[in-house]
């Protein structure tokens, strides 16, 4: 059986958020038959006007609807997750126990599918002595956020003698209907000015939500699968693919290229002392709880602002799956700024 007849028919998990509807339009560009797994109540135009399948579940104890969404697929995309929520336990029930089961619907298959885990680069940690992450450094994360993903990673690694399971860590994803990427635009756009967590010196990594869909389809096709057991760090690592483009520019130099993106001549940066945004994040924290909604800056974010760099390097990914970015970093940003102001949010 070939790449293209094994990846044949894909179902998608979180398929109406973000890089899942970014997946489900790629997959259906290539021709692939494709089931989304949603939530009922949740909007799925977009989805139908694709020509996806839907099935409906009433969350993680619905295990018969979520066997029914597994069940005769060739390859699973496990994309649903929560980058924020009101409580720990809710991030660990979303991240880890959602994992586990997608991961053992797919092991109760008499022909288990290839099973695509998209985790975080928060599950690995920040940069180690300003080096770029690679998948044999051992992880370190330091939110409750990154060590959810962990936990989740963890969890579909107990069934890897079963499922063919391959990791994939995005760093900052952005594109088209980012809505939390749109956050990094709208001051520069409406106020004129850009904030940086302290000097502004710290790097980030970040990849166009495209490549990245593209990089997870290659997964699928030509990944390593991981190993159940793995106390040896790159016996741990095979199977595992950190999804960036190669520029890791500081918070200043994404300043100046969020500035040309949305035609703004002058932006003032503003340096931001860690005290400063812990206070913030500490008042959002209250907000959120009584809004009763996670909004994006909280004190587990502030964790990972003050922890540094978070860069990653895609060379495995590159020299294992031919992994090519099409665009370089500004190309990226301008195309995004485009599609905010033609959307109506910029």
């Amino acid at each position: 059986m070939d790449c293209e007849q094994a990846t044949n028919h894909a179902l998608v998990t979180g398929a109406n958020g973000f890089i899942g509807s970014n997946l489900v339009e790629a997959l259906r560009k290539r021709g692939r038959r494709v089931t989304c797994l949603i939530r009922k109540g949740a909007r799925i135009d977009r989805l139908k006007e694709l020509g996806a399948e839907i099935v409906l579940y009433d969350g993680l104890d619905d295990r018969e609807a979520i066997h029914r969404a597994v069940a005769s697929k060739d390859v699973v995309y496990h994309v649903a997750g929560a980058p924020r929520a009101l409580s720990t336990q809710k991030l660990f029930q979303v991240n880890q126990r959602g994992a586990r089961c997608v991961a053992a619907a797919c092991a109760r298959q008499s022909r288990p599918p290839v099973l695509v885990f998209v985790s975080s680069l928060a599950a690995s940690g920040p940069a180690i002595d300003g080096e770029p992450r690679v998948e044999t450094d051992p992880c370190q994360p330091v939110s409750h956020y990154g060590r959810s993903k962990l936990a989740g990673e963890r969890a579909v690694r107990h069934f890897a003698d079963r499922v063919p399971i391959t990791i994939v860590r995005p760093a900052i994803v952005l594109g088209p209907g980012d809505r939390m990427g749109l956050d990094m635009f709208k001051p520069v756009k409406r106020f004129r000015f850009h904030a940086m967590p302290g000097n502004g010196k710290q790097r980030m990594s970040i990849i166009h939500v495209a490549d990245l869909t593209e990089l997870m389809m290659l997964a699928a096709e030509r990944g390593e699968r991981i190993a159940r057991y793995a106390t040896d760090s790159r016996i741990a690592a095979r199977g595992c693919y950190f999804a960036a483009c190669d520029e890791r520019p500081t918070y200043a130099e994404l300043g100046e290229i969020l500035r040309d993106a949305v035609g703004r001549r002058v932006v003032v940066r503003c340096p931001m002392p860690m005290p400063v945004i812990r206070a913030v994040a500490a008042a959002t924290e209250v907000v959120s709880q009584i809004v009763r909604r996670p909004l994006y800056l909280n004190i587990d974010k502030a964790r990972e602002i003050a922890a540094g760099s978070w860069i990653c390097s895609p060379k495995a990914a590159i020299e294992e799956l031919g992994f090519e970015p099409r665009n370089n970093l500004a190309d990226s940003i301008r195309e995004t700024a485009l599609w905010y102001r033609e959307a109506g949010w910029l």
